[in-house]
Formats: structure tokens, C-alpha cells, sequence
């Protein structure tokens, strides 16, 4: 998307403001010894659904800016070919992005200084540290091959449907075409927007994952491990299928242990994928279980 026939627009600079936000990251980076956010939680706040997590001490903390990259996130670290993920990365060289904001001639993210004693060179706006939502990377699932993506997350609000195709408005659309280019033709990478129509972030799907994921330690005896496990795929290709409640109730039965630490087991088998069942419905009480009816992983 080139703006050719529109007067061409004066960018940004790039002064020491911009230079000193660069460094100041590099030397949090070099200090953490590893990759970390370019913006986090606690700075940003999006009607207060910015939200953090690190799933153990020995994992990367993710930082959320909304609750659709929460939904996001938490699907990534279920797929099974998703790896190295990487929330609020920041694209560090500016001139870069500056470059194609020109050659695309559109505006390129800005910010102006806070007011107080700011040298003459550094009055007016400066261009900003742009980032993306989440990078990571993924196999193929018929082919295994390594690839790498950057993902922009972008609400439905944010979208306009042109001959049924999703459209990017306003701003965002010329920070999208930055990113895009930017990635795809500098960098080499894939690059797709999520909207929340997405699979990956539908409500249900998100809210299953995140009760899987709580149950992902679970200390269970191999013994039990086996009989449960043995019992709840015998119950899963029963027909017609149970109730959830019905569901642990037979297996926990069968197996001889608690309905409380049946349950737990239930979650512990989806989240490793030994118990295939559909997430895309509400598992609830009084809902069925389905047998998954796809293989959750990430292909576009």
C-alpha cells in the first residue's frame, strides 16, 4: 500500500531521545541476560486488562496489553509446534522503519517529549520504538519445517469488512503496513494480523485452556496415571457422549479414587494431550464431552 498520488509526508526524526530509549532497553536486556519485554504490564494499562505471567521460574514472562493477547498467549503455549514466544517485542532499528514509513509514504508512529527542559534539536515530535504483539516460532505440521512469525492482535472494532476482506482503519492500518513490510520483506518472517474472531481466542477455547493449564503439574502415581487414562479414552469413545459431571463420576468409579483428584486428572490429560477432547465447547458440568475433532496446533 504506497500513497503515491498524496504529497509526501514529512516523518519524524530520530534524535538522542529516541537513542536513549534504544539503549536503556539494551541495557535491561544485558542485565536480564535474556529477552524481555519492551513494554510490560505495569506500564501499560487498557481499560485494566493488561495482565503478566510466567508459568515457572525457568520460562520467558509473557506481557499481555489486553485480554485478547491474554486468550492469545495462553493458546500458544498450548500448540504443540509453537515455540520461543515472544510478547512486546520492539523493532529497535528506527531509521529502518522510518525508511519504509517514507517509502510507503505514511506516518510513522510518533511521540513528543514530555515539556520541561528539552534541548532545541529535540523539541517537536520523535519517532517511536515500534513493536509487535508476539513473535514466535512454529512447525509445519506436514512438512516439519522451522518457521518464524510476527502477529499483530487487533479487535474487531478495529476492522472494517471491504469485498469480505478484513481492512485495517485509521492509524493502525498504516502501523500494520509498516510492521508488514518490515517483517516479511526486511526481516524474512511471516507476518499475520489475529482478529478476535480467530479460533484461537474464542472465549471457550481460551477458558478450557486455562483450567488445563492450572492442572499441568499435577503429581499423579504412575499407577493411577495408567488407569485413568485407560478409562476416560474408553469413556470418550462411548456414544452417545456423557455430561462432564457423568464423565468423572464413571471414571472415578471405575479407578477407585476421589471425584475431586478424578477431575484434576481430567484437566491434567487435556493439557498434555493424552485426552483429545473438543475445546471448542464449554466444559462444564452439565455440558458433553466431544472427542477433539482436529489436532490443536498452529497452521495458517
Amino acid at each position: 500500500m504506497r500513497n503515491v498520488d498524496k504529497p509526501k509526508i514529512k516523518q519524524p526524526a530520530r534524535t538522542e531521545l529516541t537513542e536513549s530509549k534504544v539503549k536503556k532497553y539494551l541495557d535491561k536486556k544485558k542485565f536480564e541476560g535474556k529477552y524481555v519485554s519492551y513494554i510490560t504490564a505495569r506500564q501499560f494499562s487498557s481499560a485494566g486488562n493488561a495482565s503478566s505471567e510466567q508459568l515457572s521460574s525457568s520460562e520467558r514472562r509473557q506481557e499481555y496489553l489486553s485480554d485478547l493477547e491474554r486468550r492469545f498467549g495462553i493458546a500458544l503455549s498450548f500448540l504443540s509446534n509453537v515455540s520461543n514466544v515472544k510478547t512486546q517485542y520492539p523493532i529497535l532499528n528506527v531509521d529502518e522503519t522510518i525508511r519504509i514509513a517514507s517509502e510507503l509514504n505514511i506516518p510513522h508512529p510518533r511521540f513528543a517529549p514530555k515539556s520541561g527542559l528539552v534541548k532545541d534539536e529535540n523539541k517537536g515530535y520523535q519517532a517511536s520504538i515500534m513493536t509487535t504483539d508476539f513473535l514466535f516460532e512454529y512447525k509445519d505440521v506436514l512438512t516439519q519445517e522451522a518457521n518464524r512469525i510476527a502477529v499483530s492482535l487487533k479487535y474487531d472494532q478495529d476492522v472494517s469488512v471491504e469485498d469480505g476482506k478484513d481492512r485495517i482503519v485509521g492509524r493502525t492500518k498504516d502501523k500494520i503496513e509498516i510492521e508488514r513490510v518490515y517483517w516479511e520483506k526486511t526481516q524474512g518472517y511471516e507476518f499475520r494480523v489475529i482478529t478476535s474472531k480467530a479460533w484461537m481466542v474464542q472465549p471457550a477455547f481460551s477458558k478450557n485452556i486455562d483450567m488445563a493449564r492450572r492442572f499441568r503439574d499435577l503429581d499423579v502415581p504412575r499407577a493411577i496415571l495408567k488407569n485413568a487414562t485407560h478409562e476416560m479414552l474408553r469413556l470418550l469413545d462411548d456414544t452417545p457422549c456423557y455430561r462432564l459431571r457423568d464423565f468423572i463420576n464413571k471414571s472415578s468409579s471405575a479407578i477407585n479414587i476421589s471425584f475431586e483428584k478424578t477431575y484434576s486428572i481430567f484437566w491434567y490429560l487435556i493439557w498434555h494431550k493424552t485426552l483429545k477432547i473438543d475445546l471448542f465447547r464449554p466444559l462444564e458440568d452439565s455440558t458433553f464431552v466431544y472427542p477433539a475433532q482436529e489436532h490443536y496446533a498452529w497452521a495458517w
